[in-house]
Order: C-alpha cells, then sequence, then structure tokens
C-alpha cells in the first residue's frame, strides 16, 4: 500500500508582499480571534497524550478542547491571506515568477534580503537557484539557520538528496533553538520555527526514522494548532502499533476535515493490510476510493490501493481493471499502475501486454517530483527481472538483480516489508544463475568437446553462485518476524497480504530448493491453518505438490496438482503450467510415460520456459528423416541438450534437412506440430555479421557451424515464449535510454511539494 503525498498546508504558502499580508492577515486573525473569544467553552490547555487512544479517548469524553492561541490564529489567516494572494494574481505553484526571487518577508518570518531571496527561490519552485542563493548565504554567515533550513529544502526536493537535508534541517534547528528558544514567543520568527519542525518530520519519515517523525510532529503539536493528528497513523504502523496507528486515523476522521479524512482513510487501508486483515483492509480501500471519488477524480494512490487490496483476495480480474482506471488518473507521487499492470500480466503469462506495459514504466515516473521519482526503482527492477527471466532472456534479468541487490528501495511511503523485497530479488537471482546456466549448456550442444566441457564449467560456476544467492534469500528470510508477528518464511506462502505481497506466486516453490522439502512442508502447513481467504487453498496445494514431490510421494504430488489446477485462476498462468510441469514428471516416475506425455504437452503450450527455468527435460523420440550428415549432426546434438531427454518413447522430435538448410519440429499427441525451426545458411551468415568483424568473419560458412546454429535456434524456439523483444526494448525498459534535453530536468520547475 502507499501513502498519498502530503497536501498543501499553511506553511507552505506563497510568499506575498507585506503591504497585502498585514492587511488581510490582521483582519482574519482579529474574526478568528473573536470567534474563539465568543465560544462557550472554557479555555485550558491540555497536556500531551502519552498514546494516540489517550487522545482519542480524551476527546470522546467530552472536555474541552485546547485552547487557540492568538499564533494559531495568525497562521490560519496567513493561510487564508496567501491564499487570496495567489487567486488575485494568478500566482500557482508553477508560476513563472522569478525576478530574482523578489525579497519580502512574511510575518514571523523575517529575514536578511540575501535569507528571503533564497527562500523565494524555494517557494517558486526554482531548486537550484534556491540551492546556490542557500550557499551564497551560508557563505557570508554560517550562523543563518534560515540559509540551512532553505539549503535543506533544496537537497530534500530537488535532489532527494534526504541525508543532507537532514543535516541541514538540523543546523538550522539547533541554531534557531539556540537564538530563540524551544517555543518562541508571538514576537519570535515563529513562522520559521513551524516550518522547521513539519520539515524535520517530513525528513525523518523519508528516511524511515518514524520515532523521530513522531517526535517532531509532537512538539509541533505542543505549540500550534491544529494537531496534526492523521498525520502520526502512518509512521505507528510502520513501528508494529497498529492500535495506535487505528486510534490516530479515528482521531482524524473525527477532526471532519478535509485532509485529515483523506490521510486517516488512506492509513486505514494500510494498517489493516499490515495487520494481516484482508478483508478489513479490502473494505477501508475501497472506502478510501470511494471517498476520492466523491471529491471528484481519485488519484493513482487510491487506485493502486484498492487495486493491491484485490489481488490479496485473488480478485485478478477486478485488480486489473482498476489498475486500467489508475493509468487515467492524476499522477501520485507514489505508486506505478503500469508497474503492477506489467506484474500482473506476467503472471498470467501476457507477455506482450506485459511488455507494452513495462515500456510505459519510466515515462510514468519520470512525471513525478524528483525527490520521489525513485521511490520505487528497485520494485521496478525486480519486476523488469522477473519478465526478462520468464520470456527467456535471463541474462539481462541477471544484469537487473545485480544492481537490485545492493540498491535496495526506501519504504517510508509504502506499507510493504524490505525484507520481503530482498528475499524475493534474491530469489529471481538465484533462478536467473540457474537459468543462465542452462542456457550456456544448451548453445554449446552442437559445439565441440572443448567447448561443450567450458559450457559445464560455466554452469558449474553460476550453480554455485545460484547456491549463494538462495543462502542470502534464506537468512532474510529467517530475519526477526514482521511487524504483525509474522514469520517471515512462514508469511512468503500467505501470496497477497502484507508478509508476502510483491512475491510473484511462480516463484514462490524455489524455496523447496533454498531450505528444504521439510521445512517448506511445515511453513505452508502453518500458512494454511491461519489463511481463510477463500482460493487460497488453491495456491496452498500448488505450493505443497512439489514440496511433497521432493520428498518422494509422487501420487501425493498428483492429487495435490490436481487440486491446485482445478481452483487457480486462469491470471495465474506461470504457476498452472509450473504444476503442470511436475505433475507431469510425477505422472512419469509414478504411472508411466504414456500417461505423463499429455502433461508435458499441456505445459509446452501453457509455458514452454518452464522446463528451461526448472531445469527439466522432455521426454523426446528422435525421428530422423534422410540420411543426410548435417541432418545427423543436428539430431546428435538435440540429444545431447539438457532439454530433451532421448529415447525410445516420448514426444516426437522430427529433424531434417541437408548442408544447405536444417529444421527441427517438436510434435504432440497425433502428430500436432507444437513448434518447428529452421535455419539455413543465410541465417548463418546473417548471425556472423552482427557478431563477428569483418577481418573475424569466415569467408565460407561450415556445416559445423549451420549444425551448431540450427541447435540452439531449436532449443530457443521450443522453450522461450513468442514475444517481439528486441535490443533497443531492453535497453530502454529500465529507462536507461532516456535522454533529457536537459540534464537538470526534474530539479529545475518540479511539481512542488504541497
Amino acid at each position: 500500500m502507499s501513502a498519498p503525498p502530503p497536501t498543501p498546508r499553511a506553511r507552505r504558502a506563497d510568499p506575498v508582499a507585506d503591504t497585502v499580508v498585514d492587511t488581510v492577515v490582521d483582519t482574519v486573525a482579529d474574526t478568528v480571534a473573536d470567534t474563539v473569544a465568543d465560544t462557550d467553552t472554557d479555555p485550558v490547555t491540555e497536556p500531551v497524550a502519552d498514546t494516540v487512544a489517550d487522545r482519542v479517548a480524551h476527546a470522546e469524553s467530552g472536555a474541552p478542547a485546547r485552547e487557540v492561541r492568538p499564533m494559531a490564529a495568525r497562521v490560519l489567516a496567513l493561510s487564508i491571506a496567501s491564499g487570496l494572494f495567489a487567486a488575485a494574481f494568478g500566482v500557482g505553484a508553477q508560476g513563472d515568477l522569478d525576478e530574482r526571487a523578489f525579497a519580502v518577508a512574511e510575518p514571523g518570518a523575517p529575514g536578511t534580503p540575501a535569507e528571503l531571496r533564497a527562500w523565494g527561490f524555494a517557494r517558486q519552485q526554482k531548486l537550484v537557484e534556491a540551492r546556490e542563493a542557500a550557499e551564497a548565504v551560508l557563505r557570508d554567515d554560517p550562523r543563518s539557520f534560515v540559509g540551512h533550513f532553505v539549503l535543506g529544502w533544496a537537497y530534500h526536493y530537488g535532489e532527494a538528496n534526504f541525508p543532507k537535508a537532514l543535516y541541514h534541517h538540523e543546523q538550522a534547528f539547533a541554531l534557531y533553538t539556540e537564538r530563540h528558544g524551544s517555543e518562541p514567543g508571538p514576537d519570535a520568527p515563529w513562522r520559521w520555527h513551524a516550518r522547521l519542525l513539519l520539515e524535520l518530520a517530513d525528513t525523518h519519515g523519508d528516511l524511515e526514522h518514524h520515532e523521530r517523525r513522531l517526535e517532531f510532529i509532537a512538539r509541533y503539536n505542543l505549540v500550534y494548532d491544529p494537531d496534526l493528528v492523521a498525520d502520526q497513523a502512518w509512521a505507528l504502523m510502520k513501528l508494529g502499533r497498529f492500535d495506535d496507528a487505528r486510534a490516530a486515523a479515528q482521531a482524524g476522521l473525527a477532526t471532519g476535515q478535509p485532509r485529515d479524512t483523506e490521510v486517516a482513510l488512506n492509513a486505514l487501508c494500510a494498517i489493516e493490510f499490515e495487520a494481516g486483515h484482508i478483508e478489513r483492509s479490502y473494505e477501508a480501500c475501497r472506502a478510501a476510493l470511494d471517498h476520492a471519488r466523491t471529491k471528484g477524480r481519485p488519484n493513482a494512490v487510491d487506485l493502486t490501493n484498492f487495486a493491491e487490496a484485490s489481488r490479496s483476495l485473488f480478485r485478478l480480474d477486478e485488480a486489473e481493471r482498476i489498475l486500467q482506471e489508475a493509468t487515467e488518473a492524476p499522477v501520485a507521487w507514489y505508486g506505478n499502475p503500469w508497474l503492477e499492470l506489467a506484474e500482473l500480466y506476467t503472471r498470467g503469462a501476457r507477455f506482450p501486454e506485459a511488455l507494452g506495459a513495462l515500456r510505459k514504466v519510466p515515462p510514468y515516473r519520470n512525471q513525478r517530483p524528483a525527490h520521489v521519482r525513485d521511490a520505487d526503482r528497485n520494485e521496478h527492477r525486480r519486476a523488469l527481472a522477473a519478465f526478462y527471466l520468464v520470456v527467456g532472456r535471463p541474462e539481462e534479468a541477471l544484469r537487473i538483480t545485480e544492481k537490485a541487490l545492493v540498491m535496495p528501495d526506501r519504504r517510508a511511503h509504502n506499507s510493504r516489508d524490505p525484507f520481503q523485497d530482498r528475499a524475493i530479488v534474491a530469489l529471481v537471482d538465484r533462478r536467473a544463475r540457474l537459468s543462465v546456466a542452462e542456457t550456456r549448456r544448451e548453445a554449446a550442444v552442437g559445439e565441440g568437446l572443448g567447448a561443450r566441457a567450458l559450457a559445464r564449467l560455466e554452469a558449474w560456476q553460476l550453480g554455485f553462485q545460484a547456491w549463494m544467492s538462495g543462502r542470502q534469500a534464506a537468512r532474510l528470510l529467517a530475519s526477526p518476524p514482521t511487524r504483525a508477528g509474522d514469520d517471515r518464511l512462514v508469511g512468503l506462502f500467505r501470496v497477497g497480504t502484507s508478509s508476502s505481497a510483491v512475491t510473484p506466486p511462480w516463484l514462490v516453490s524455489e524455496l523447496v530448493d533454498v531450505v528444504g522439502a521439510g521445512v517448506v512442508s511445515e511453513g505452508i502447513r502453518r500458512a494454511r491453518e491461519r489463511d481463510e481467504r477463500r482460493g487460497a487453498e488453491a495456491y496452498y496445494d500448488a505450493f505443497a505438490m512439489e514440496a511433497t514431490l521432493a520428498l518422494g510421494d509422487e501420487e501425493r504430488a498428483i492429487e495435490l496438482a490436481e487440486r491446485a489446477r482445478g481452483g487457480l485462476p486462469d491470471g495465474e498462468a506461470l504457476l498452472r503450467a509450473r504444476v503442470d510441469a511436475l505433475r507431469a514428471l510425477a505422472l512419469r516416475r509414478a504411472r508411466g510415460l504414456d500417461e505423463a506425455l499429455p502433461a508435458y504437452e499441456l505445459a509446452l503450450q501453457r509455458d514452454p520456459g518452464v522446463f528451461r527455468r526448472l531445469g527439466l527435460a522432455v521426454p523426446v523420440r528422435v525421428v530422423r528423416e534422410g540420411r543426410d550428415a548435417a541432418a545427423d549432426a543436428l539430431a546428435d546434438a538435440l540429444e545431447r541438450s539438457p532439454r530433451f531427454d532421448a529415447g525410445r518413447e516420448g514426444l516426437v522430435l522430427r529433424v531434417g534437412g541437408d548442408a544447405g538448410g536444417l529444421s527441427a519440429c517438436l510434435e504432440g499427441s497425433g502428430g500436432t506440430i507444437l513448434d518447428c525451426a529452421e535455419a539455413t545458411l543465410d541465417d548463418v551468415r546473417a548471425e556472423l555479421e552482427t557478431t563477428w568483424t569483418a577481418d573475424e568473419r569466415p569467408e565460407v560458412v561450415s556445416v559445423d557451424a549451420l549444425v551448431a546454429f540450427a541447435a540452439r535456434r531449436a532449443q530457443e524456439r521450443f522453450f522461450a515464449p513468442r514475444i517481439d523483444l528486441s535490443q533497443g526494448d531492453i535497453g530502454s525498459l529500465d529507462g536507461s535510454n532516456r535522454v533529457a534535453r536537459d540534464p537538470l530536468d526534474g530539479i529545475r520547475g518540479h511539481v512542488p511539494p504541497p
């Protein structure tokens, strides 16, 4: 689940001229003060409650509200005045005002002309200029708290450098406190104090310092009104304090304020999901979406959160429909509907649609403000690596997982578990290495003995590296329990829940080889007994089938596979293909090849790549047409392939041709053609032109080169899905080919933080 972006608060009004502000502010402040004075409630000072639950209980008890201080009245007044100024003069967040950032002081926010000029740039979202102006201020006066504050703001929102932003905000706060105290009086520059408290809370939140965020919100609430109540819910949830988080959200709803209501509904959606209450989460996410619809057009966060709740209940069609709507909604700071659609399409083996969605992920992400643009970059890498893996490009998957393993995402504004993210990347990396090992051996079957031996050595090395990745996944899953108290290994089997929200179901059973079939069987048992979701049983049967097969109980594995196949939704095509392939293996072991062949054929039709990913061989009977030496050499090469188990029985692999061109066809029952591959001398020449230099390229293509090429093409054709994936796609799907017109694009004039 994703958090909504902050919405405008009083501290972020546009700078205004003294004369306009003073006139309007004084009038509105007097009105607010008069209103407070006319109330029947006796003003009292309420101590800060020890917990959010205490605060809610206090509010419900009918105790009088805390006095609205004159300072708060001026905050409200300035907010109204700033809005009037913006409306009257057409000043918006994307306004083109500059005039070298006119230096005008706001009430409660005085400064030198240079300081106000720097802040003026920041307010206009000219963040490069703001940083340069703030640096100039600090060169002249290293003790300028305004200079540090503006510089921290520029680092935060312009460069997403949260540690540097925090350093400068802390410097600014220390300098301010030293000069004006921790609770400034009415004559002090209180507006800078309020901005510092809120900015420190936001920056700590972005750095996942949730206790510190709550601390600065509490400091703000002690001094300024109205309190930030619902804002506390997300941090409390992140700390696993679900009851307090719910209380904060309910307190936010009780205020009746639009912003508090939006934040509270979003928080409740995530809180129930994190706490493991899937049905309640679904209802809360739907309530948040319904509320957004009543206020106009919902944004991507409202929609993607509800789509995730739908996926958690295996309502994949509903999730797809909502995500498609989200692609047309206003771009939000967090969540990328194209990314989630790509993952959903990949699960369903809808590879062309997944490719189309992945192409749109980088452009969508680049519409976000700079400081949140990379919030889910690693999640994108994980989804892209999984896609490359299942479409038969494991080398590209490996290139991505190597980055993803060392550069995890920040999860401040996402309810997902970072340990889960890293464990899944490690599992994808493991399978990518094993798949590359398989392709190395496949590519060498038509080569000489030396090349085949070298391929086996490379495969062994990759296998060892895969084992290391598996150990990394096991260590991550052995980490302390999740915020909801779930064992991470057990939780990974509960697909769609907070403990396994981003786990591709077709990848879960990799754990059989990683931690052992016995451990997996026990983990599935524990996960199953706590899961009451309708439709979950089929997933547990699919996972248990693989563990049972590894333990040697083929008949029980067949039974579990049949149950899983009957219960899994159509949108789980990759998981169904995995079940079919392993069911075929179990049938062959338990009941013979004749009964297993239809299962092999079905798996090949659904997802031929599953055999390469699982390292399985398809039983075939090689039929050699003609007596040509080149065709015989191709037949011999394919019999050596790790993808085929050649014998007297099996699917028919028909090989023919001559030194001018070779062919291989894989036939199913009744002579049905499952697929064919052809290779000619011209095909070999075309490959040589792209892989060899003019000096290295042989003048005559040898028969051996034709045989090797034909063997590679046949295996690629038989064991990879049909998808047009160009080299240009490979270079651009992660956004690496994007060239901005301005290298500082996104720093200058980005969408402002509210």
